[in-house]
């Protein structure tokens, strides 16, 4: 009757009238004017006349003038309490007892579905963000129509939520951590356990739980016992209107009527005194059986410890445990007989060689990713890793990924830049920079330090070109240009202008004439200031052309960078040689490098973590190729290594590395 009472009034105009609180409802009070009639009141405001009529039976029979009839505004102020007498001194618990009633089940109402405010980050495209929160793209345009045009890190994008949204089994409601908000009190409103919490987010523990982070709670998932009970409850049958003689009190009106002082002051909250033939309300009430649900608690949920207790058992780790003492590691090779993961490897091997002698045991196994899936899985079961690396450089199994999220083991996607498996699962953890954060931290880099330049473009526009796709809409279209290589070669540049050149092309004699044509630019036009950034693709024939690249200094974007005369470098290479005869395999990436720094960085991480990336656990590690600085893409996805480098060629000094992120 309540929710229709709701609707009802929602759909009417918000009458202008006092109102009062009785038994945890909300009711308008209205005072019967001359010529007044039930019908014309129920009409005036919208309101049920049989309800209207069934509260206030004997004030509508006849109709006095100063008499108050009751309607409720569809408003729960409080859950309405259960009849039963006073508890006796005796019977009253401690003031220190924590022991607490089983808690009652509510329906949430819409108003608690409230928005939540989303902070776009490098890297994040509209579908990812849609992708993130399980919503279609139109809602977010909706609530952010400029979306349409692109979105830019920094940018707010409002997260509008509804039942619809958040009921189905398997969706989840999304919410802002405030200041005071625990994992403890939030699964108490929302009538789940802490378990059910941190199992939607993996990347929540009772220790990094902080204000300002989103979380998703599925309330349709919700794992916490619900037994049904019928239980007295006190409802308000009716509302009588008793004319006050000279010299009552409320008392007094109490012991004649029945009806609680309080009841009475509820239903009467603008009588600040009691006058003389003033008439007031006097709720009747009557005691109904209704169906309760009470959910059953995990007593884990109330303390510290038992919170930590739940995320190790959900998380199959051990707080308790500083270090593991011993590290399963499964490779699985994506094609073993391929350069790419012979090399790899082989990397990973001498890694391996120089971490014998640390005071845990590394146990390492070696399975052919051209088997199939079950196959896959059963040697995964009887070996029970820790951590699986995967070689794949495109289409990553998702059988993989999800193998890794049901077991809680971290999957290292080494290669495949273009997987975004790890945006929605936790056990994902993505080795090189994703191509689209990658594409945006560059396209932000050249805009921060040259977009006031002359930008001219060269070549045809390439559709697989995320950089410029990303760089364009941030540069004035007023200052952009674009031209040929031939035509740049004839171009004259002004001395009192700086430029930007950026190419299009990736293919190696494409690139040659424009870095000549920019050559010869510079050497007419001395004056000039001139930059020209190539494609991340250059690197593959940058040896070849050092010569050119370090005249023009050129900068190419990257992931990585192995510099052959760094001392680390040259100690890994006498390794690789004494263990298998020959150097290592020029590639780009340098595969056995990419192996040699995944073991480094991975092994001994995971040892001092215990199995929890959750823990803040540096190593003392030095690469020979790529950082590594993880990252959690959200509170229920996975990992990434934002790690992105400008290579600037100079001359005479070789290659610096200037880091992006």
């Amino acid at each position: 009757m309540t929710a229709i009472l709701a609707s009802m009034t929602m759909n009417a105009a918000e009458p202008n009238l006092p109102k009062v609180e009785i038994l945890g409802q909300e009711y308008y009070c209205y005072e019967i004017k001359k010529g007044d009639s039930m019908y014309g009141i129920a009409k005036q405001f919208g309101w049920d006349v049989d309800e209207l009529a069934r509260l206030n039976p004997n004030t509508l029979g006849d109709m006095k003038k100063g008499a108050k009839l009751y309607y409720p505004t569809g408003r729960v102020t409080a859950p309405a309490e259960a009849a039963q007498s006073e508890p006796t001194a005796a019977e009253q618990p401690a003031a220190d007892d924590s022991s607490e009633e089983p808690e009652v089940v509510e329906d949430l109402s819409e108003e608690e579905y409230e928005p939540i405010t989303h902070v776009v980050k490098k890297g994040e495209t509209v579908y990812s963000i849609s992708k993130m929160y399980n919503l279609p793209l139109e809602a977010i345009y909706e609530s952010h129509p400029s979306a349409r045009k692109g979105i830019k890190a920094g940018e707010v994008i409002e997260i509008r939520q509804s039942a619809e949204t958040v009921a189905a089994k398997g969706r989840f409601m999304y919410y802002n951590i405030k200041p005071g908000d625990t994992l403890y009190s939030l699964a108490k409103r929302y009538n789940v356990g802490v378990a059910d919490i941190l199992k939607a987010n993996p990347g929540v523990s009772e220790t990094n739980f902080k204000a300002g982070e989103t979380i998703r709670i599925g309330l349709a998932d919700a794992t916490r016992n619900v037994r049904t009970e019928l239980v007295d409850e006190s409802r308000l049958q009716k509302i009588d209107n008793y004319k006050v003689k000279k010299g009552e009190t409320w008392r007094d009106i109490s012991k004649k009527t029945g009806v609680p002082v309080e009841q009475l002051k509820e239903a009467n909250e603008n009588v600040a005194e009691l006058k003389k033939n003033e008439l007031i309300g006097v709720p009747k009430t009557e005691v109904v059986q209704v169906e309760k649900e009470y959910v059953e608690t995990d007593p884990r949920d109330e303390t510290p410890e038992g919170r930590v207790e739940l995320y190790d058992s959900i998380n199959k780790t051990d707080s308790e445990v500083a270090q593991l003492r011993e590290v399963r590691v499964a490779m699985l090779m994506d094609e073993p007989s391929s350069k790419k993961d012979q090399e790899f490897s082989r990397g990973f091997l001498v890694a391996l060689d120089r971490l014998k002698h640390e005071p845990y045991k590394i146990n390492f196994k070696v399975i052919d990713g051209r088997s199939s899936t079950s196959d896959i899985e059963s040697s995964l079961d009887d070996f029970e890793p820790e951590l699986v690396i995967s070689t794949a450089d495109k289409s990553f199994p998702a059988f993989l990924a999800d193998y890794g999220n049901t077991n809680k083991v971290e999957i290292i996607n080494v290669f495949d830049v273009k997987s975004d498996l790890y945006t929605e699962n936790a056990s994902m953890v993505h080795f090189l920079t994703p191509s689209d954060y990658f594409n945006d931290q560059i396209a932000d880099y050249i805009f921060k330090n040259f977009g006031d330049r002359k930008i001219l473009l060269i070549g045809d526009e390439d559709a697989n070109d995320g950089i410029s796709e990303s760089l364009l809409p941030k540069l004035d279209d007023a200052n952009v240009r674009r031209m040929s290589a031939r035509e740049l070669a004839d171009f004259g540049f002004d001395a009192l202008e700086n430029y930007l050149v950026y190419a299009y092309p990736t293919k190696k004699e494409e690139a040659v004439a424009i870095i000549d044509a920019v050559a010869s630019g510079m050497e007419k036009s001395p004056a000039s200031s001139i930059t020209l950034v190539g494609r991340p693709s250059w690197i593959t024939f940058a040896d070849a052309v050092s010569d050119r690249l370090e005249r023009t200094g050129t900068l190419i974007p990257s992931r990585f960078y192995y510099d052959t005369q760094s001392a680390d470098v040259k100690s890994f290479t006498e390794d690789f040689q004494k263990m298998f005869g020959h150097q290592p395999l020029k590639s780009y990436p340098t595969f056995a490098a990419v192996g040699f720094d995944v073991a480094e960085y991975f092994i001994p991480t995971i040892v001092a973590n215990g199995g929890d990336f959750n823990r803040d656990t540096r190593i003392s590690f030095t690469p020979l190729q790529s950082d590594i600085d993880l990252e959690r893409v959200s509170n229920w996805g996975g990992w990434f290594n934002p790690a992105c480098y400008m290579l600037l060629y100079q001359p005479g000094k070789g290659v610096e590395r200037i880091t992006v992120k």
